[in-house]
This record gives structure tokens, C-alpha cells and sequence, in this order.
């Protein structure tokens, strides 16, 4: 039975996730490789503001307590449903955000933990960036969604912290400030 990638571009916000992911898709594209895109952003939008609203909350808020508490599992949880379906049809899957909690857990380096199938190779990579840089792109992006981030900057950026998977070298760091094409060859390499 062949192998399918799962492939989760880590990082925190604003470090590039998106983009590389976008740039990923269209180079393997180009060679003949066809990845199915999951972001969590994507796959909760549609009904994450309305729950929040429900709740008397900011529908655009994704980073206090109240959404970690209540709505960032359902986000998660959406995006490894939709995940394992598109595994079945054996098609390899770039799965980009933070996933801290799987991180953590450990979950992160097991297809069963995260319900994915046995053949399910799980790839991953950690985007880094300064802090001035990452702010400048959360401020230029105006997304309302970050604006809890800008109001709190301190408290949200002192929080985080690098993955100790990171830290002691279980997943590689990529440094999303080198030239596009260094960044996209160094996840074909991980993705061979």
C-alpha cells in the first residue's frame, strides 16, 4: 500500500504559513503532484463567528480564552474529519496552522493518535520568524480576526513559546525569512 503525506506546516501566526503553503501547492502542482489543502481557518469559517455570536462573543475573535476554550477543538477536530477522507481517496494532505495542543500532547507524531490511517506519513515543519516582523504582518494583513492579538500584543506574544519538539530537534525549523525557492525545496526534500 503506497504512502500518503500528511504534511502540517507549523508556526505561529503570521510566520507565513499560508503563503508557503499556497506556493507548495502550485509548484507540486506543476510536477504532476496533486495535495488537497486543509486550513483550519477555512474549514471552521463558516461557522465560527455565528457560534461565537451565540455566545455573546466577538464573532471575529480567535485567540481568547473563551474561543480556546470552546471553539478552537471543534476547529481542529473539523479540519481531521475532513483530513481522513481525503487520505482514503490517497491523496496527500498540507495541513498548515499552530496545532499547539496536538503538539503538546505528542498526538502530532502518530497517524493513530490523530485518526488518521496506518499509511499516513506524518511531515512536519516549524516557520520562524522575528516578532517586529510578524507584527508588522498581522497589522498590514488587517484581518479583524487578529485584532485581539494587536490589543493584547504583549500578553499574546509572551505566550508563546516554541514547541519542545522544536526545541529539541523532532521537527525542523525552517526560516520563513530565506528566498521562497529555499523554503519550497526544503519541503519537497521532507515530502520525497
Amino acid at each position: 500500500m503506497t504512502q500518503t503525506n500528511a504534511l502540517f506546516i507549523l508556526g505561529h501566526s503570521a510566520t507565513g504559513k499560508s503563503y508557503l503553503t499556497s506556493h507548495f501547492i502550485e509548484r507540486q502542482r506543476g510536477q504532476g503532484r496533486a495535495w488537497c489543502l486543509l486550513d483550519k481557518d477555512s474549514v471552521g469559517e463558516s461557522w465560527t463567528g455565528p457560534f461565537l455570536q451565540a455566545f455573546g462573543q466577538d464573532p471575529n475573535d480567535r485567540d481568547s480564552p473563551f474561543f480556546k476554550e470552546h471553539v478552537r477543538d471543534l476547529q481542529y477536530q473539523s479540519t481531521l474529519r475532513i483530513a481522513r477522507d481525503q487520505f482514503e481517496c490517497r491523496l496527500d494532505v498540507v495541513l498548515p496552522g499552530p496545532w499547539s495542543r496536538e503538539l503538546a500532547s505528542g498526538a502530532l507524531f502518530s497517524a493513530q493518535a490523530m485518526g488518521f490511517p496506518d499509511f499516513v506519513r506524518i511531515v512536519h515543519v516549524w516557520l520562524d520568524l522575528p516578532e517586529a516582523v510578524r507584527r508588522q504582518r498581522i497589522i498590514q494583513r488587517g484581518d479583524p480576526r487578529d485584532q485581539w492579538k494587536l490589543d493584547h500584543w504583549d500578553a499574546y506574544f509572551a505566550a508563546l513559546k516554541r514547541p519542545q519538539a522544536v526545541i529539541d530537534g523532532r521537527i525542523p525549523v525552517l526560516d520563513a525569512s530565506l528566498p521562497l525557492d529555499e523554503q519550497l525545496a526544503m519541503l519537497e526534500s521532507l515530502t520525497a
